[in-house]
């Protein structure tokens, strides 16, 4: 592999270095989700989407806390446990209020719940 992006999205011009990325990117565009969960029947773009969704019906949590007995599901949410509990590192800052969140994503729900109109 050498790295150049050769594969390029027909739909958007978007360019990937591996066919299997553009492939799973076209998706976006058509709309395909051909991943079904078997449990719920909730559809996906991707198969390890659905793998790491069928962690939630089974329960399996495969990745382990160093640092105390939490595990979580996904590896992203281990990152983001160490970071917010062990590490105490919050990125992602309220201007309104000084708050401080691990991801853009804790901060735009605090915002919505306690910054507007219909909050506190």
């Amino acid at each position: 592999h050498t790295g150049r992006k050769e594969h390029a999205c027909a739909t958007c011009g978007k360019r990937f270095a591996r066919k299997f990325v553009l492939t799973a990117h076209e998706r976006v565009h058509s709309g395909e989700r051909p991943y079904r969960c078997p449990e719920c029947g909730k559809d996906f773009t991707q198969g390890g989407d659905l793998k790491k969704h069928l962690r939630l019906h089974t329960r399996q949590r495969p990745y382990p806390c160093p640092h105390c007995e939490h595990t979580s599901i996904q590896s992203s949410a281990l990152t983001q446990h160490i970071a917010s509990i062990h590490t105490r590192v919050f990125p992602h800052t309220c201007s309104l209020c000084g708050k401080g969140f691990y991801t853009p994503g804790e901060l735009k729900k605090h915002c919505e719940r306690q910054h507007t109109e219909t909050g506190h």
